[in-house]
């Protein structure tokens, strides 16, 4: 950082009045603390000042699972979620996945991608967000879009200044997902009520906790109707 020449001007009067007081206050104790003082003020301000943080907004549909390498915590729908991140400036990598609720009739079905890692340099005391191109409308361009999607990153400006697109894969329904192993046992009559049920369980011990929570919802709903 560049020091005013008006600063050394101040600094100098500072100087002279220190020695005019010395015919009043002969200690030379007290003139070495003043001159401390004063040596310490021109560390302060010659100090670079350092913007450590920018800013990084999330939509609803985006669930950041990793930066940098670790774990976030996020899990979505009925977890928490953060809408916002605060990173130092500089080269980052962030993982997120698509993920949104869409209502179908009386149900509803939640469609999500993989995770897709983006890489990208921050600036100091900038605001970004992260989003999805292009942002599927309905569910079936969802389950289109989650094939393969494209995770962005936009300045304040709108300008996209990353973009990654993920791997290719089946589209992820989350009842379609769980479903579609109970249908592959039913559609066959000859199919045992043991074997449906212990491929039930097995599903069932395999799920994440946030799936198990959504089939829960979505078995509460089957019964309402």
């Amino acid at each position: 950082m560049v020091i005013s020449p008006s600063f050394f001007g101040l600094l100098g009067i500072f100087m002279l009045f220190l020695n005019r007081l010395s015919p009043r206050f002969p200690s030379k104790q007290l003139k070495h603390h003043m001159l401390v003082l004063c040596l310490g003020t021109v560390g302060l301000v010659s100090t670079p000042l350092v913007w450590a943080d920018a800013e990084v907004s999330v939509p609803e549909n985006v669930i950041v699972l990793g930066i940098d390498g670790q774990e976030t915590g996020n899990t979505g729908f009925f977890g928490t979620k953060h809408t916002s991140y605060r990173l130092p400036a500089g080269e980052h990598t962030i993982t997120a996945r698509y993920d949104r609720l869409f209502p179908l009739g009386e149900d509803h079905d939640v469609v999500r991608s993989k995770g897709v890692t983006i890489r990208t340099v921050l600036a100091d005391q900038q605001v970004y967000t992260l989003g999805w191109q292009p942002e599927p409308d309905t569910h079936e361009e969802a389950l289109a879009f989650v094939k393969q999607p494209t995770l962005i990153i936009k300045a304040s400006n709108g300008q996209v200044i990353a973009s990654q697109k993920g791997l290719k894969m089946q589209s992820t329904s989350v009842i379609a997902s769980v479903m579609q192993g109970v249908n592959n046992l039913t559609t066959g009559s000859s199919a045992p009520a043991g074997t449906t049920l212990d491929r039930l369980q097995t599903l069932w011990d395999q799920a994440t906790t946030e799936q198990r929570k959504q089939f829960k919802t979505w078995i509460d709903q089957q019964g309402n109707k």
